[in-house]
């Protein structure tokens, strides 16, 4: 290598000097020649800065040499000198393009930071429109994306436009170019955009396009984005199949399948879900809300529960369970429910009423005070929460418990409640504390409330609370005579007259106020006001309703002597009570005082009885006296000496006709009894003669004193007797005691009314019945009631016959069933506390005939129910000895619960089994009466089936049973609709049975039996069985069809009867049955002839 310094020609100072003088040669030649004309500059800038500088010196206004000269001091990172330059351009384009440059390059040196500076340019790039590649770079660098965005659009370039309007934040403007420029190359970033511009349908369109469809997860993503929810849900469905228990993939094909209304679906979904998280409040939340979806309240419920234990419910889930609850009739879970909303302070007004409500349902009153209690412990007592006690507290006949509550008593206290604490109070017989409770209403409108109040203050004799009370009841309704009456006594006490003249006031007579103003006028003697009473009865002589006030102007006419207007009135009120007793009683006092020969043989001739009452006794013997008919005389006053032997104006007037008769010796000795015994003054006699009844006693007495003497004594007393029966409307009769103490349930006051023997006789009978004594209460009815029976005595009959009664009956029954035959002799008879049933039968089946002998006893204790039987078939070849106890509980109003125990007991589950096997069965079983007209029935059973030859089971299993029936009419007919389930739950079975040691075993096929059917009922009362209840004719009809699930059979079940009365206490009746597919798939038929009478 040659390192030898190669030698210079020229030396580098002599080639400046050399070019500085070209350069000003060549301005000298040509001042106003740019001799490089183009706009682009050399590398060395220092030629084109001499250059430039002596060219401006010489024209200094060349714009385009100066903006040269502008561009080399940017270029050169000279921008002190570059804005001097720029201050001496005119306004044009090209200066504002070199501010935009100059302002970019001070931008950039100061550090590219957003403040003034690049607010300044970012304005002025804006603004100016003339850009070029290099301006066009300055806009991308200051992120006027927008700007460049344009720029592209206008130059043809929409690809670059839609980045940079993206990059702008503008996807909207994005999209709408790709929408015209798609394809697979920009795919991607068109499918992103459409996303960013909230079109995911339009980014789904192109992704089925041009995407990889195969890709399930994002065909997932973006279907659900699109709200497909079809193609969406094929898309999870089909990444389910690989993925079976994804919880994602899970959720949202649940969710999918809500949204297409596939609500089963999603709970088959959510189910698994369950399984994987079962404490997702969420998911147990929409558990909840599908189920409700799909109207399946008792699986809501359930899960409603579990929601309600996590305190994850709100007051809008609670309504609508309680709804639930309550539609299912499951009282207890809506009480819980309740109680949820009580501890949590969300149980307002009717919210309460509702709880208690559902605590009626359940019936069980202890539950109900406790919950009362506990409302009361978190929220006080409220109004609503005190009437809600005091009514549990008065429904369930607790007295105590009302009277303990009054004291601190804060309830609504209105009417109904105020009523129930008095009641409790007044039953005790503290009628002070029963007036004050009353009287803490000042207003109302409720006539039992004043009823009540008037009461009180009749048992207080606070006079002038009752006259208030009477006041207020009278405003609300018109009073009974007896408030009436009562009422006027205290408005007018001590003043007859001004209650007259307030009579005479009313607008409008009643018939009982003309009968009252009628008596007031004849009881002060006021002529002038019987007249006016007697003309006011004129006016209405056909009025019926009116007697009563003619009887009573008949007793004052005779009272003044005035015998023919007493006569004339006295038939007018005969007439118009169409010859009430009573009134033609009266007549015939006034036609022996009258001596009307007619009138009294009239008398005697259609009133004469073998058993008259005394009233009608004392009359008829003094008629017959009158006449002259003294056996007649004697046969009645024989008849009121031994009803009363001490009544000795009897005694007196038999001695007298049995002088007349020749029964001399005893007439003598019954006047020696006489004399010994009667008053010894004539007044003390008289006394006693009138004792008679008025004028009978005036013919005797008239042996002692003139007429004018006997009269004002001898008034005729019926008009007094009718006064008092009407005050006496104002004390408690004692059946109307009874009726209270039955409704409030107090068995005690019960007995005690009957044991006085005030009662009348339908009312003792009912008594009796209620205190569950049907003995003494069939025994009282033979005893006493022997006339013909009336409506009431009949439906007193209808209730208590059935527990007590005597009867033979004889049934034959040519098909009883099963191919068998039977003829019954039964025997019927009570006892103190139940029914005893002896039975001797004739029973034909399968060659095991023989005698079966049964002994049958129902007993009622209390609310216990018992029924007990035992039983003997003596078979020509196999015998059998049974025993049933059947105990029942009434738990409540509604419900009845009980155990049946059967042990060797007739089986009729086929003709085999009937005659050589037997049954061992335990039943337990609930009675439920939903409503009046609702019942339900359930029972369960274990059983087995065992040979009767040596007690050896054949098959042993479980047996169901269940019925809900629907009562449509209650009484003649009644009817009924039903459905019934029988399940009997055992292997099916083929056995032999050991008959005969000299034959071969027979073999048996057992085979369970289960049926459900739909029925309906008609009858005139419930069966034909004694006792006879009075109903002839008698029937019944009993129609079902039901599916037999093992055999797949549908059949038809018919049972049919009537029954007469032959005799009047008895029933002939003929009963038939057909069953299409009895429990063996045969056909069955029965048939029963039969009779009952009662002895």
């Amino acid at each position: 290598m040659n390192n030898k310094k190669r030698p210079h020609l020229v030396s580098v100072k002599t080639i400046l000097i050399i070019l500085a003088v070209s350069c000003f040669s060549l301005y000298a030649l040509f001042p106003h020649t740019l001799f490089f004309e183009d706009d682009s500059l050399s590398q060395d800038y220092t030629f084109e800065k001499t250059y430039l500088n002596a060219a401006l010196s010489s024209d200094p206004n060349n714009e385009k040499l100066r903006a040269k000269k502008i561009a080399i001091h940017l270029g050169l990172n000279e921008y002190s000198q570059a804005t001097k330059e720029l201050e001496k351009l005119p306004k044009s384009d090209t200066k504002t393009e070199l501010e935009i440059k100059l302002l970019y390059a001070l931008w950039v040196d100061s550090g590219a930071n957003k403040d003034d500076r690049f607010e300044e340019l970012t304005l002025k790039l804006t603004a100016f429109k003339h850009r070029d590649n290099q301006l066009l770079n300055i806009a991308k660098a200051t992120g006027l994306n927008a700007n460049v965005a344009q720029y592209y659009e206008q130059h043809a370039q929409p690809l670059l436009a839609a980045d940079f309007w993206l990059g702008a934040g503008e996807p909207g403007k994005a999209l709408a170019i790709y929408k015209t420029h798609i394809n697979a190359d920009v795919a991607q970033k068109a499918i992103e955009t459409a996303l960013g511009a909230n079109n995911p349908k339009q980014a789904y369109t192109w992704w089925k396009k041009y995407g990889d469809t195969a890709n399930t997860e994002r065909t997932l993503y973006f279907a659900s984005l699109a709200g497909d929810n079809k193609e969406t849900l094929k898309a999870v469905e089909k990444l389910l199949k690989t993925q079976p228990n994804n919880s994602e993939y899970l959720t949202k094909a649940m969710h999918l399948n809500l949204a297409n209304g596939n609500a089963n679906a999603a709970e088959q979904l959510i189910a698994k879900l369950l399984l994987k998280t079962p404490n997702d409040k969420a998911l147990r939340l929409l558990n909840w809300k599908i189920m409700r979806w799909q109207n399946k309240p008792k699986q809501a419920l359930k899960e409603f529960k579990w929601l309600m234990a996590h305190k994850a419910v709100d007051v809008a889930m609670l309504t609508d369970s309680i709804n639930d609850a309550n539609a299912l009739y499951l009282y207890q879970d809506a009480n819980d429910i309740y109680e949820y909303k009580a501890q949590n302070r969300q149980l307002k007004g009717s919210g309460f009423a509702n709880w208690m409500q559902t605590n009626e349902f359940i019936g069980n009153a202890k539950q109900e005070l406790n919950h009362i209690e506990r409302y009361e412990q978190i929220n006080g007592k409220t109004p609503l929460s005190q009437y809600w006690k005091a009514k549990v507290l008065h429904d369930t006949g607790n007295l105590a418990g009302l009277r303990a509550l009054w004291p601190h008593y804060a309830g609504p206290k209105n009417e109904e409640d105020l009523l129930w604490l008095a009641r409790a109070h007044w039953l005790n017989d503290d009628f002070t504390t029963a007036l004050a409770i009353l009287k803490q209403k000042a207003r109302s409108n409720d006539d039992e409330f004043w009823g009540a109040r008037v009461d009180m203050a009749l048992r207080v004799n606070d006079k002038k609370e009752e006259l208030y009370a009477l006041e207020q009841l009278k405003n609300i309704s018109p009073l009974s005579v007896g408030d009436m009456l009562h009422y006027q006594q205290l408005k007018f006490a001590d003043n007859p007259q001004g209650l007259l003249n307030y009579l005479w006031q009313q607008t409008a007579l009643t018939d009982r106020q003309l009968i009252q103003i009628t008596l007031l006028s004849t009881q002060i003697g006021d002529e002038e006001h019987v007249t006016r009473a007697h003309q006011a009865l004129e006016k209405q002589r056909y009025n019926k309703a009116l007697y009563p006030a003619w009887l009573i102007l008949s007793n004052w006419y005779q009272n003044q002597s005035d015998l023919n207007y007493a006569y004339t009135t006295l038939n007018r009120a005969a007439k118009l009570s169409e010859y009430n007793p009573d009134v033609v009683l009266a007549q015939g006092w006034l036609a022996l005082q009258m001596h009307d020969t007619i009138m009294i043989k009239r008398i005697l001739a259609n009133y004469s009885s073998n058993e008259p009452s005394r009233e009608w006794a004392q009359l008829l013997a003094s008629l017959s006296i009158h006449q002259k008919a003294f056996n007649s005389a004697y046969f009645y006053l024989r008849q009121l000496a031994i009803s009363n032997p001490r009544d000795l104006t009897t005694l007196v007037n038999l001695a007298d006709v049995m002088n007349q008769l020749g029964y001399y010796a005893n007439a003598s000795e019954l006047k020696h009894y006489l004399l010994n015994h009667l008053p010894k003054d004539k007044y003390a006699y008289r006394g006693l003669m009138i004792q008679w009844a008025g004028a009978m006693a005036v013919p005797h007495l008239r042996q002692f004193s003139s007429l004018d003497d006997i009269a004002p004594e001898a008034i005729n007393n019926a008009t007094a007797n009718w006064w008092l029966a009407r005050r006496a409307a104002q004390k408690l009769e004692p059946w109307q005691k009874l009726q209270l103490a039955m409704s409030n349930g107090e068995f005690n006051k019960v007995k005690a009314l009957v044991n006085t023997q005030t009662l009348g006789k339908i009312d003792e009978l009912s008594a009796l019945l209620y205190l569950r004594q049907p003995y003494a209460t069939m025994q009282r009815w033979y005893e006493e009631l022997t006339h013909e029976p009336t409506q009431a005595e009949t439906s007193l009959l209808r209730n208590a016959r059935t527990s007590y009664f005597r009867a033979l009956e004889i049934n034959l029954s040519p098909e009883a069933g099963l191919n068998t035959s039977q003829y019954d002799v039964n025997v019927y008879f009570p006892y103190a506390k139940g029914q005893w049933k002896l039975s001797i039968s004739n029973q034909q089946n399968l060659n095991n005939n023989g005698l079966l002998f049964a002994i049958e006893d129902k007993m009622t204790w209390g609310r216990w129910y018992f029924n007990a039987k035992v039983d003997s078939h003596q078979g020509n070849l196999m015998s059998r000895q049974g025993l049933s106890l059947d105990a029942r509980y009434q738990w409540d109003s509604r419900t009845q619960v009980g155990v049946k125990l059967e042990h060797n007991v007739e089986n009729r589950q086929s003709e085999t089994l009937l005659s050589f096997a037997k049954l061992n069965k335990t039943t337990a079983y609930i009675n439920y009466a939903i409503d009046g007209r609702q019942n339900i029935q359930f029972s369960a059973a274990a059983m087995a089936f065992k040979r009767r030859s040596d007690s050896s089971t054949l098959v042993s299993g479980q047996e169901y049973n269940a019925r809900y029936q629907y009562t449509i009419l209650k009484d003649r007919p009644i009817w009924s609709t039903y459905f019934s389930a029988q399940w009997q739950d055992f292997e099916r079975t083929l056995a032999p049975l050991d008959i005969d040691q000299r034959s071969r075993p027979l073999l048996i096929d057992i085979q369970p039996f289960r049926r459900f059917a739909l029925g309906t009922s008609l009858s005139s009362n419930s069966n034909l069985a004694p006792p006879y209840l009075g109903e002839s004719p008698s029937w019944l009809f009993d129609i079902s069809t039901g599916y037999q699930t093992l055999n797949d059979t549908l059949d038809i079940s018919v049972s049919s009867g009537a029954g007469w009365s032959v005799l009047g206490d008895d029933l002939f009746k003929l009963q038939l049955g057909y069953q299409s597919s009895n429990k063996v798939g045969n056909s069955d038929t029965q048939l029963q002839l039969g009779y009952y009478v009662h002895f």
